[in-house]
């Protein structure tokens, strides 16, 4: 599936969003741990990714981006500077959050998943969509 290019306005290059959908996918294929891998912006919408069938991608995109406006409100109301990361950890699963200024990565994680494994095997892909992130 060809996602094409998505325009940053104002600003060149464009993103290639059919490479971030490789690093998203790459990513769930090296770790087994992962079950869901999307960007999703600030507003709310999912720009790309996979989620498992049984979650409402709109509902998830939503959720996050209101979790980490929340979380980043937070963070800077108790002086703790700039949101680099956030974890939710569950009794059915996890989430991994990077956010940008723009967009965040988020990870969805089965309940029993290696978080340093993760946290390793992230770290390339949050580099490699910066530019995404804003």
């Amino acid at each position: 599936m060809k996602l094409g290019w998505l325009i940053k306005w104002g600003e060149l290059p464009p993103i290639n969003m059919d490479k971030v959908a490789e690093a998203l996918r790459r990513l769930s294929e090296t770790n087994q741990d992962i079950v869901g891998a999307a960007i999703v912006s600030n507003e709310g919408l999912m720009l790309v990714g996979e989620i498992p069938e049984n979650m409402d991608k709109d509902l998830v995109s939503a959720a996050f981006a209101a979790l980490v406006s929340i979380a980043e409100r937070a963070s800077q109301q108790v002086e703790l500077g700039n949101l680099t990361q956030l974890i939710m950890l569950s009794k059915n699963g996890g989430a991994l959050i990077y956010p940008g200024k723009k967009s965040s990565l988020v990870l969805l994680m089965r309940p029993d998943a290696n978080l340093g494994l993760i946290l390793i095997d992230v770290a390339d892909v949050v580099r490699e969509i910066q530019d995404i992130l804003g």
